[in-house]
């Protein structure tokens, strides 16, 4: 088939709303609703508290001082924003897939394929990483416990880390997730609680004053990566088809885990900046540091640190492969992926997808240098947030097409205002050019008020178009915060998938056209109170 016929079913194709039917599917290949409220909201602090608490807060606290309790404040608030949008497009569409489903069904196929693998590439470094750290941590913690104990290396330990957490998602949510998950959750909220509680008896009042040392700027700069230690709420998502009341379940679990740990985060990091000054902090073990005979003199500690790490990790990794599955089982479902990842085993788990989850992690953390490619991290998962944000406008805007364009458009001058605001001290056109995006951004928020908007039956995102607007500008702050490896990582990814999306394409209209129409039911009713059908097709 040539281009000039290509192009044509190209954009028929990748445009057409074609999503996971919501209804409840047949038991044979639908996944069982087993999780409450409480398991959602594990899942999200497990998602969320990893070794990071014991590193990330060292690392602000030090551009910031004692006000880094509030380059966490600032992060959460942010974050609420995406996690309402989520809140209201899991529990309006309560299937496997997350930001997959969602794009498939406000924007259309390809960009459900694009941000859907966009995400999972970086959910899999991210689990690679979260393998080395934490065979390395527990043989670390091992050995200083049994000195003479006998332990394979940190790769083999990696392997063995994978297999073992593969095994525990593929029995089933009941007697695997939930169980380990929940234990190693409760744990890891002693172990900083314990800390907190120990190290606010060695606060210094003086090691608090001033307590905006370097200004609020850096304060706000730092927020964009304390932002990165709220996640957890969009792997929460990814259960909406196995929790037992996704309308109210999924709410409950996003906002909850989301809250819980914003205030885990806010006094830790102060009760760290109260026990050491944070000029003299050590950002690669600022716990350990701080609990150090020099300053609080309680050694023990640091095994209880150790433990913590570990625990953390294991949780992060527990409830990421978990989530990576399902992603894979939606597409799959959908045939955008390889068929046999799309069945769900006996056990009611999705054996096939668990597996292949499994196996990348394990590849990646045994022959990657995973530890440089943190750089190219997270640029996925905030475009996620971008496309949900967005996805409550065009689903409830009276003009879907138009809502997605101006979206669109905002966030592009986002992007562009805040990336220009970080060379204002370096460029004296930098505060103009600042100036013109924001204005841009503003009139871009205009439109948005001229339509109206529907309210689903389900829960809703408060404050529509306010809130989602929010959201798609704080993002676009987050996202001009990039490193410039992530930017060439998601270029590059999205040609491969987009060159693998053309020859899908070129494939469909070879062998005759996809005549598969599943449907999403998306009741609505409007602010007089009368239902609207909105079903996607």
């Amino acid at each position: 088939m040539s281009c000039r016929h290509l192009m044509p079913g190209f954009w028929a194709v990748a445009f057409r709303q074609r999503p996971v039917e919501s209804e409840l599917r047949s038991d044979a290949g639908s996944l069982r609703r087993r999780l409450t409220s409480v398991d959602l909201t594990m899942i999200g602090i497990g998602s969320s508290i990893g070794s990071g608490i014991f590193v990330i807060t060292g690392v602000a606290a030090k551009s910031t001082g004692p006000a880094v309790c509030f380059s966490f404040l600032i992060a959460a608030v942010s974050c609420i924003f995406s996690a309402l949008c989520y809140a209201e497009l899991a529990a309006r569409i309560p299937v496997s897939g997350s930001v997959y489903l969602y794009a498939y069904v406000a924007f259309g196929e390809f960009l459900a394929v694009l941000f859907g693998l966009n995400v999972l590439v970086d959910y899999h470094v991210g689990a690679a990483i979260s393998v080395s750290s934490c065979a390395s941590y527990l043989r670390k913690t091992l050995l200083l416990m049994f000195p003479a104990m006998w332990l394979p290396d940190t790769q083999v330990l990696s392997l063995v880390l994978v297999a073992v957490l593969t095994g525990i998602l593929s029995v089933g949510v009941e007697s695997g997730l939930k169980r380990v998950n929940g234990l190693l959750v409760f744990s890891k909220m002693v172990i900083v609680l314990l800390i907190i509680g120990i190290g606010s008896t060695k606060v210094r009042a003086d090691n608090l004053s001033p307590f905006f040392p370097c200004g609020f700027g850096p304060v706000a700069s730092m927020s964009a990566t304390c932002s990165f230690s709220f996640i957890g709420f969009g792997t929460v998502t990814n259960a909406a088809e196995e929790c037992q009341n996704p309308q109210r379940d999924l709410p409950i679990g996003i906002t909850a885990s989301l809250l819980i740990c914003a205030i885990l985060y806010i006094f830790f990091s102060l009760v760290l900046v109260g026990i050491i000054p944070y000029t003299e902090i050590d950002e690669a073990a600022p716990v350990e540091a701080a609990f150090s005979p020099q300053y609080a003199n309680i050694p023990w500690v640091s095994m209880l640190v150790n433990w913590g790490a570990v625990i953390g990790l294991f949780t992060t990794l527990v409830t990421g492969l978990y989530s990576q599955a399902r992603m894979y089982l939606a597409m799959a479902r959908d045939g955008l992926f390889f068929s046999p990842f799309g069945r769900v085993s006996t056990l009611g788990t999705p054996v096939n997808s668990q597996v292949l989850c499994g196996v990348i992690a394990a590849l990646l953390a045994v022959f990657l240098p995973v530890e440089r490619l943190v750089l190219f991290l997270n640029i996925g998962v905030l475009f996620s947030y971008t496309i949900v944000c967005a996805g409550v406008l065009v689903l409830r805007a009276d003009a879907p097409e138009k809502a997605a364009r101006w979206a669109a458009m905002m966030t592009c001058a986002a992007i562009v205002a805040s990336a220009s605001s970080t060379f204002i001290s370096q460029s004296r056109w930098a505060l103009i050019s600042t100036s013109v995006f924001a204005s841009a951004v503003a009139l871009c928020w205009i439109p948005f008020f001229q339509r109206s908007y529907s309210r689903p039956e389900t829960f809703a995102c408060p404050g529509c178009p306010w809130v989602p607007l929010l959201g798609l500008t704080i993002n676009g702050y987050m996202l001009s915060q990039c490193h410039w490896q992530a930017w060439l990582r998601l270029l590059a990814t999205t040609f491969l998938i987009l060159a693998a999306y053309l020859f899908r394409v070129r494939a469909l209209y070879s062998g005759g056209s996809d005549s598969r129409e599943l449907t999403v039911s998306l009741p609505t009713v409007n602010d007089d109170g009368d239902c609207i059908d909105t079903t996607a097709r």
